[in-house]
């Protein structure tokens, strides 16, 4: 039994110590507002990433993926005004010339820098506006621009989150920190959503893409709102290995401490995105259990989150049992019909495979709540998985076919072409004290090489 804490702690993906960041207005959407954001991390952090299984993935998820594969990286830049994404052998050209610039306006090599993109679907960027958006973002990084980044990732729309844990244990205390964006439609496989995590821990690359593995499967693998993977979907984490705490090494206290930390991250991003996504009313915890094996559970459990019969009956306030039922038939999740019993909250609906006397009243309560929880056993095992999802209001449909508000043109502004050159990362003056804690079906990246964890 290992003996830690997490608590909540201001600053985003810069609470860890040696992360900035910094967003600019590049004018990559005809809008007003920031639109294009940079991390970095004052010296060269273990990096690692989950990243769409997409077939037609964009030209950013290209890129870092195969910069992944190094095993380290020193910023990640993240644009609106495209995803970057069927748009050819160009578009790989946009991503690399992108990640040049940034590369020279931080002092570190192309190889170092990882690209998020978001936006229209086989629209060229506006690489010209992007790259002269870089320097002001490089000569702007700060610790306090950690909300800028969530800005710049829904300059399309969409809902976002920011969060920060220091988690301690007996010997130590280091430092989660992240922004992740979604915007309908997401599913398990992330769809519509990227985010940024770091860390200040000092980690081998193998142990940190097992934390986030874990975590991911934990967390945004388990939260559907359409389905489907997107073009550019990713989540990275960066670990710069600059806090006051030991390496983190196999079963050590601290890595059974930090993996823990990371799920409960992970876990609060995704339900957070998921009942912020515009159109959606309620979110439904959906739990499957007396399968015969994880998977099954968790097949039986997706299938109820695409049924669009019964999100769009709860978003009416109905208990729509019978959608419920079709959709577990339709699944190839093991199960045996006549021991199949399904619930809404503490209202047994269906049991021995059929229709159980209950309280229509109180199955319409339980409806019409907030958080919906429906717990289904299959009746052939001991095996459980849950997976979140929304409601399907008529607005929330229409989001899926037509994409989220978007902001408003704003008069277009002239911007003039900064000739002084900005300080490299490693420039950057000392981090100031830090802030207050506040109370309170995707594909692995290849593996590179084992590396020694670093060192702070």
């Amino acid at each position: 039994m290992v003996d830690y804490t997490v608590a909540g702690v201001d600053g985003g993906a810069c609470a860890p110590r040696g992360f900035r960041a910094a967003a600019v207005d590049a004018g990559l959407v005809p809008a007003a507002g920031v639109d294009l954001a940079l991390v970095a991390s004052q010296q060269p952090a273990i990096a690692v990433g989950r990243l769409t299984a997409h077939r037609f993935a964009s030209a950013p998820v290209r890129w870092t993926r195969e910069r992944l594969t190094g095993g380290r990286a020193r910023a990640v830049l993240a644009h609106a005004g495209s995803a970057n994404a069927a748009t050819g052998p160009p578009g790989d050209a946009d991503a690399a010339a992108l990640a040049e610039a940034a590369a020279s306006a931080l002092g570190c090599t192309p190889g170092e820098v990882l690209l998020l993109g978001t936006g229209p679907v086989g629209v060229r960027l506006d690489l010209a506006a992007a790259i002269d958006g870089v320097e002001p973002a490089a000569s702007s990084l700060s610790r306090r621009g950690s909300a800028d980044i969530g800005r710049a990732l829904t300059a399309h729309g969409g809902a976002v989150r920011e969060q920060a844990v220091a988690v301690a244990w007996s010997e130590g205390e280091v430092r989660i920190g992240a922004v992740a964006k979604a915007s309908a439609p997401f599913s398990p496989a992330f769809a519509t959503t990227l985010a940024v995590l770091t860390t200040d821990a000092t980690v081998a690359r193998p142990i940190l893409q097992r934390a986030l593995t874990r975590a991911v499967a934990r967390s945004f693998e388990r939260v559907l709102v359409d389905q489907g993977p997107g073009v550019g979907d990713a989540i990275v984490l960066l670990a710069n290995g600059t806090a006051a705490a030991p390496a983190l090494t196999e079963d050590s206290e601290g890595t059974v401490a930090f993996e823990s930390a990371l799920s409960q991250l992970c876990e609060s991003l995704a339900e957070g995105l998921a009942s912020r996504v515009p159109g959606a009313r309620k979110l439904l915890v959906l739990t499957v259990h007396g399968a015969a094996t994880h998977a099954d559970a968790l097949e039986a459990a997706r299938a109820l989150s695409g049924s669009i019969a019964l999100r769009a009956g709860l978003a009416a306030g109905v208990a729509a049992w019978p959608a419920a039922l079709d959709a577990l038939g339709r699944s190839s999740a093991r199960m045996e019909p006549g021991r199949v019993e399904i619930r809404f909250g503490p209202v047994t609906v269906v049991a021995s495979g059929r229709l159980a006397p209950h309280d229509e009243g109180a199955a319409a309560a339980v409806a019409a709540k907030s958080q919906v929880d429906i717990a289904v056993d299959l009746g052939v095992g001991d095996a459980a998985a849950t997976v979140t999802t929304t409601d399907l209001p008529p607005e929330a449909i229409s989001l899926l076919a037509t994409g989220p508000p978007r902001r408003q043109p704003a008069p277009q502004v002239v911007r003039p072409r900064r000739e002084e050159q900005p300080p490299a990362v490693a420039d950057v003056p000392p981090d100031p004290p830090d802030p207050a804690p506040e109370l309170a079906l995707l594909e692995p990246v290849p593996e590179a090489a084992p590396e020694p964890g670093q060192s702070g």
